[in-house]
């Protein structure tokens, strides 16, 4: 009896080898078997702007979420080419989320007559105490901003021009200072993180997360 089930054991492991001796047999990444959040990964990251976006987001990370490289998966989140219910001619390339809510996504709108793209990131953030509709309203080359159409969270949510904001001829102006804005960014964000409620932490993405946190930690040491 033991006899046969080694025999059967060799069988299964028997089969084609998966480092063949033919150099040009060799398994590639490309032909290789991997997860979809890791393609999704890989097909971001050969997007013509991703090291500028790379570069965006790592700054939002460190100046908006506590402790990122810990706090990743359960308090926040994000998704590579996520499948959200998109118009014709765009898609969303990231979605970072906090907690419940979606507090920063890229999107890109192609226009087919130019093949030209837009990316246009969305950043949500805490409202100042006591403004108005009105006082949240503004717009300019590079931003547009105004109340969000969540239900559930009452946000202030900023629409930036990617595009214009790399560009050097483009005076970029908020309306508030820049330290404002983080602070802004970084309250809401630390409330839904604490509020320990992450139902997108299944669709969240290791490597996309890995590769910011690291961009992250490369802009901290060249600001020293």
């Amino acid at each position: 009896m033991l006899r046969a089930r080694t025999a059967q054991t060799s069988d299964a492991v028997a089969g084609p080898s998966p480092f063949p001796s033919d150099r040009s047999e060799r398994i590639t990444i490309t032909a290789g078997a991997t997860t979809s959040a890791r393609s999704r990964f890989w097909e971001l990251s050969d997007h013509i702007a991703y090291q500028d976006i790379r570069s965006i987001v790592a700054d939002y990370i460190n100046a908006s979420i506590s402790d990122p490289a810990n706090t990743a998966r359960y308090l926040w989140n994000i998704t590579a080419l996520p499948s959200t219910a998109k118009a014709e001619g765009s898609r969303r390339l990231l979605t970072l989320n906090c907690g419940s809510l979606e507090t920063l996504f890229v999107t890109e709108y192609t226009n087919d007559d130019d093949d030209s793209i837009e990316l246009v990131m969305t950043v949500n953030t805490d409202i100042p105490t006591g403004y108005s509709d009105t006082q949240l309203e503004f717009a300019n080359d590079v931003v547009t901003a105004a109340r969000g159409e969540y239900e559930s969270h009452d946000v202030w949510s900023w629409q930036i021009d990617i595009g214009a904001l790399l560009s050097g001829d483009a005076e970029v102006d908020f309306g508030v200072a820049d330290d404002v804005f983080d602070d802004l960014a970084y309250n809401l964000n630390t409330r839904l993180m604490n509020q320990h409620d992450s139902p997108y932490a299944d669709h969240h993405n290791n490597d996309l997360a890995n590769d910011l946190v690291a961009e992250a930690y490369r802009q901290l040491l060249d600001a020293e």
